[in-house]
């Protein structure tokens, strides 16, 4: 049976991710597989530390609750679901690893701290979207009740996110709004270089013309899903951040070229703004 896996600790985020991936798991007909992880081992900078069995028992325990709390959440956001629960000891994002390596995806909560912290994302949500081989749902809080928001590029890259998009549009019941940009500046800047409005517009066209007929086929796929197209010269991240953020998005779709290792760890800058700054669930998906 598919399985989703959502990893969870004793945060709020936490019950918030538990509650779209069990959305996510109803609506694809999947398990639920709830992973807590906890870390009892010291640091480098402590070697040989022991750490008293009371205190690696009560870090094992309020793992165990927030599974179990996760599981609560879920069932109470889908009650005819099938969930099954673990906790794992050891590093949190090598756990999910190991556990979601046969899983259709992989969901998690992010607290967001603003400033330089909230830039680092977490470890956790950092490692799995460079290194994990399939679907990872970064949940940052409560999701909007818009459509599903796409970047969708000029090159086949782009194609499996866009794929996934439709589909997730389809099962939400919502419309689908693909963002694509053909320049890094915006129109004013692209007119302070001087570029007649003219080509602007030109470009414009011949830029919506090629999204069009790079996302035709899917739409055949999915004829109930209604797309608006905003084709736009700006920064990638900034444009699909700020139609997610004016349409209430219920989740967005990136794709990554990452391919694991050092490779994956640069994820693609547009991914990582998006995944640094969204305010709705972020769907990495890998090409």
């Amino acid at each position: 049976m598919p399985t989703v896996v959502v990893g969870v600790d004793n945060t709020d985020t936490s019950l918030h991710a538990a509650r779209w991936a069990a959305s996510l798991a109803a609506r694809e007909d999947s398990e639920l597989h709830i992973v807590g992880a906890y870390d009892a081992s010291t640091s480098n900078y402590a070697p040989g530390l022991v750490i008293p069995q009371e205190v690696v028992e009560a870090i094992a325990g309020e793992a165990k609750d927030a599974v179990t709390n996760a599981a609560s959440a879920a069932l109470e956001a889908e009650p005819d679901l099938r969930i099954r629960t673990s906790v794992g000891e050891g590093d949190a994002a090598r756990t999910l690893l190991e556990v979601g390596k046969d899983a259709t995806a992989i969901v998690i909560g992010t607290r967001r701290l603003g400033g330089v912290k909230g830039l680092l994302l977490g470890s956790v949500g950092v490692t799995l979207a460079a290194h994990y081989h399939g679907r990872v749902v970064v949940i940052g809080g409560d999701p909007g009740s818009g459509p599903v928001v796409v970047g969708v590029g000029d090159t086949p890259i782009s194609d499996p996110a866009v794929q996934q998009a439709y589909r997730q549009a389809d099962s939400l019941g919502v419309p689908l709004v693909a963002v694509h940009t053909w320049a890094q500046l915006d129109a004013d800047a692209l007119y302070g270089f001087g570029i007649e409005p003219e080509a602007v517009e030109r470009m414009s066209a011949e830029a919506t013309e090629a999204v069009a007929e790079r996302m035709a086929g899917y739409s055949q796929d999915y004829p109930d899903v209604a797309v608006e197209r905003v084709v736009v010269p700006d920064d990638p991240s900034k444009a699909i951040l700020d139609v997610a953020k004016d349409r209430g998005a219920s989740l967005i779709v990136v794709g990554s070229r990452g391919r694991g290792g050092f490779k994956g760890m640069l994820l693609g800058s547009t991914s990582q703004k998006v995944l640094q700054h969204a305010e709705a669930p972020v769907m990495i998906v890998r090409a």
